[in-house]
């Protein structure tokens, strides 16, 4: 059997089980001969590879599955390896009160993404009026920083490792939307109904791999084991770069990537308050979880 399987962002922790279970010979084990496992970056690009069948499994925003499955198309969601969404600002320390970003800058990452809605969200929540606030595209969340540092923008969306950068930069940081929802449905691997019903052992057998890569990405004794797939691909290129991001993003992974009703609730709620799912949109449709059931049962009977 071949995989072929896609990220939509470098999978660096998050987004990194398949690299973990191709590396370590897990998808082999599995039955799967031959992997081509890479990125697509950017949710829309990666989905529509998905679509027009050029992958069988995509590693990737949970959001824009649901939206693609409002839309109509026959995507599935397999499995949800991370629960937890840590988003919130990171701000010049030179502003005391986050009400004072009122007629201030804040950079987000793309317009019209989920960063600037979480940016919407965080200054919500910070009551700050999020119209009364002026928003520049800044790029990826390192690049966000500098901006801060220059004084080109008073304050920046950050999510996860980005959130931890930005407070041990010296930034003030708001954690906003980690208590509103203590769980999320962020990442998930999807497929389409075509896929599920012309190759299932196919995806039983990725995601067996995938689970016990999972397994090792949260396992800390391994670090040292998997850091030399990832060190020289990380920004900074040292293996510490990849520890502290995988520190940071390991907290939000899932240990089982089973289904979580409160977590996929929360995401909707999230994507409706902005217009992007109908208010009756019923995640439960897009949810399949015979294939992760049975990739337990074989990872189980495995390990003894």
């Amino acid at each position: 059997m071949k995989l072929r399987w896609v990220s939509d962002a470098p999978p660096w922790s998050g987004r990194a089980e398949a690299t973990v279970a191709y590396n370590l010979g897990f998808l082999r084990e599995a039955g799967i001969d031959e992997a081509d496992i890479r990125a697509i970056p950017g949710e829309r690009t990666a989905m529509e590879a998905l679509l027009r069948g050029e992958v069988d499994i995509l590693s990737g925003m949970a959001r824009k599955a649901m939206i693609a499955h409002a839309e109509g198309h026959p995507v599935r969601i397999l499995a949800m390896p991370v629960r937890k969404l840590h988003a919130g600002l990171a701000v010049d320390p030179a502003i005391r009160d986050p009400k004072e970003l009122k007629g201030k800058t804040v950079a987000v990452g793309i317009f019209g993404a989920m960063v600037e809605r979480l940016a919407r969200m965080s200054l919500q929540l910070l009551g700050v009026d999020p119209n009364e606030v002026h928003y520049i595209d800044g790029g990826t969340g390192s690049l966000r920083m500098e901006l801060i540092r220059k004084g080109e923008c008073q304050a920046a969306i950050m999510m996860n490792v980005n959130l931890v950068a930005s407070e041990a930069a010296g930034f003030k940081v708001y954690d906003t939307l980690s208590t509103r929802y203590p769980t999320y449905a962020f990442h998930t691997l999807s497929t389409t109904q075509d896929i599920l019903d012309t190759q299932p052992e196919l995806i039983v057998a990725a995601l067996e791999g995938c689970v016990r890569g999972q397994q090792v990405l949260m396992d800390p004794s391994r670090v040292d084991e998997i850091a030399p797939f990832f060190s020289s691909q990380i920004p900074g290129g040292s293996r510490e770069d990849w520890i502290h991001e995988l520190e940071a993003e390991v907290e939000t992974f899932s240990p089982t990537q089973e289904f979580e009703d409160e977590a996929f609730a929360n995401a909707v709620h999230f994507e409706q308050e902005f217009g992007l799912l109908p208010p009756d949109y019923d995640f439960h449709k897009i949810l399949e979880p015979g294939p992760l059931a049975q990739a337990w049962s074989r990872v189980r009977a495995r390990q003894g």
